[in-house]
């Protein structure tokens, strides 16, 4: 019979064993999934960077040479729509030395890695291959785009973008940028969800919002409510020297006209009335589309039709102003519209990632 310290002998020799063998194969095993990356995320860094953000990859002389100007004119296009003008992405270039020398570049949260056949036997160019093998350009097309997650660290999106030559890169950029554009939106919306709710919601105020307009919508704890007037209830928020408010109102729904705009003007302006700066004349806040215009697309907010504006407004009889962004919803029975609007006041501020905080909470609209 095993003594018992014979038996605690053995016991440590297994546990060794599952130590050094069983716990590598399983994390072996556990790293290998259909594209080769996205499974690997147990044994990765977790990703870091802002919200906004997008590394791009490529050969150094190839981006100052046009490269980047075409890179710039699809993922660093103006933010829509502010008074200001802000880029879409905040772009940033390394050539693969530049990646390799400091490996915390391999750790950001989102890459475009962009490279073409002319440009074979370069060390990026080995790279994209080792990552996508036949997969990297199919023999009959131009370019190929490939999306991985989880590349170099959880938590990351990365673009591979290979051509046959910088014409069909410079297409793919064209073709297929405003997919990619959707894809980084998408991939960046935890950010802005966590930034725009970093207080506890208010659930008052939210039953307050759901009383007047029938809609429940999460409303984040920085606002206090500034008015409840003519249907309406403005919010307001005060951040440093940024003012944000949020106006809800719901009204008879009479003809697809409100949705356009004219209509959107009449009854946005109708709302906003009860947003003033000064109580010794008469201001009031109003849209303006005289010097920038006014971008509209139709919606779908929790299965209903709805219309997205962006504009910038102004103060009658003040020198105010700044960017808004507003739904027109129908509602279920499509007997009313709601007006949801978030609007901003901060001159010389940026406003680019307050305006997504806005369009996250607003989107956020349920019809029970």
């Amino acid at each position: 019979m095993a003594t018992f310290v014979q038996h605690m002998t053995m016991q440590a020799s297994l546990f060794r064993f599952f130590l050094l063998f069983l716990i590598p194969v399983a994390i072996w095993t556990g790293s290998c999934g259909p594209d080769g990356f996205s499974n690997r995320a147990g044994i990765l860094p977790s990703a870091f960077g802002k919200a906004n953000k997008l590394t791009v990859i490529a050969d150094s002389t190839w981006w100052e040479t046009g490269l980047g100007d075409s890179v710039d004119y699809t993922f660093g296009a103006p933010f829509l729509i502010l008074p200001r003008p802000e880029p879409l992405y905040d772009l940033q270039h390394f050539d693969f030395k530049e990646l390799e020398y400091k490996p915390a570049r391999k750790e950001l949260r989102s890459y475009l890695i962009i490279s073409h056949e002319g440009l074979r036997g370069s060390r990026l160019d080995d790279m994209m291959r080792k990552d996508l093998g036949d997969s990297l350009l199919p023999a009959d097309k131009p370019y190929s785009v490939k999306l991985v997650q989880n590349r170099w660290a959880t938590g990351q999106l990365v673009f591979y973008l290979y051509g046959r030559d910088p014409a069909a890169i410079y297409q793919a950029i064209q073709e297929r940028g405003p997919a990619m554009l959707a894809k980084l939106k998408t991939h960046d919306l935890p950010i802005l969800e966590s930034q725009a709710y970093a207080a506890r919601e208010d659930a008052a105020l939210a039953n307050e919002v759901q009383r007047l307009t029938g809609a429940s919508i999460r409303i984040p704890g920085e606002y206090v409510k500034a008015l409840d007037q003519d249907s309406t209830i403005w919010l307001r928020k005060d951040a440093g020297e940024m003012i944000i408010g949020l106006l809800f109102k719901k009204i008879p729904y009479v003809s697809q006209d409100q949705f356009g705009r004219e209509g959107f003007r009449e009854l946005h302006d109708q709302m906003t009335r009860i947003v003033t700066s000064n109580a010794t004349q008469e201001t009031y806040m109003r849209v303006d589309d005289r010097e920038l215009p006014l971008f509209f697309s139709a919606q779908t907010l929790d299965g209903q039709y709805a219309m997205e504006v962006r504009g910038i407004w102004s103060m009658k009889n003040d020198f105010m102003g700044g960017p808004f962004i507003s739904y027109i919803i129908q509602s279920p029975d499509q007997q009313s519209l709601i007006i949801a609007t978030g609007f901003i006041y901060g001159p010389g501020k940026s406003k680019r990632e307050w305006m997504q905080q806005l369009e996250t909470v607003l989107r956020t609209i349920h019809f029970s």
